[in-house]
């Protein structure tokens, strides 16, 4: 599972929804995944201890790749959004989002990843 930054953002306001998500992660022992963009977006030197719900992935130049290859194919602008997307698309993750609009249009051109909104 690939979480976004509006996911931390949950998490970090304490919201419900976020917090059920987080608990049923570790009831099952599924894989979080943070990508280093999504941690950058939301970064603001606060609750460090989120970092530690998951794995942090480095952003490397295959990924980065990879993203702008979904911007160029979508017309897209939002590098992080692509970035989770690339991120998620080599594990064939599902994606959790509080803002999937976006994300939706960039899943819908790779094979093996879903997108979910967080309620």
């Amino acid at each position: 599972m690939t979480f976004d930054t509006g996911v931390l953002i949950a998490l970090e306001r304490r919201k419900s929804g976020a917090l059920a998500l987080l608990s049923a992660c570790r009831k099952s022992r599924a894989t979080i995944t943070l990508p280093a963009t999504v941690v950058m977006e939301w970064w603001r030197g606060s609750h460090q201890a989120l970092l530690e719900i998951g794995i942090l992935e480095a952003l490397t130049p295959e990924l980065a790749r990879r993203a702008g290859e979904l911007l160029a194919k979508t017309g897209k602008s939002n590098a992080v959004d692509a970035s989770v997307i690339a991120s998620a698309a080599q594990r064939g993750d599902l994606v959790v989002t509080t803002d999937p609009d976006d994300l939706l249009e960039l899943a819908a051109t790779v094979r093996g990843v879903d997108v979910a909104s967080l309620a």
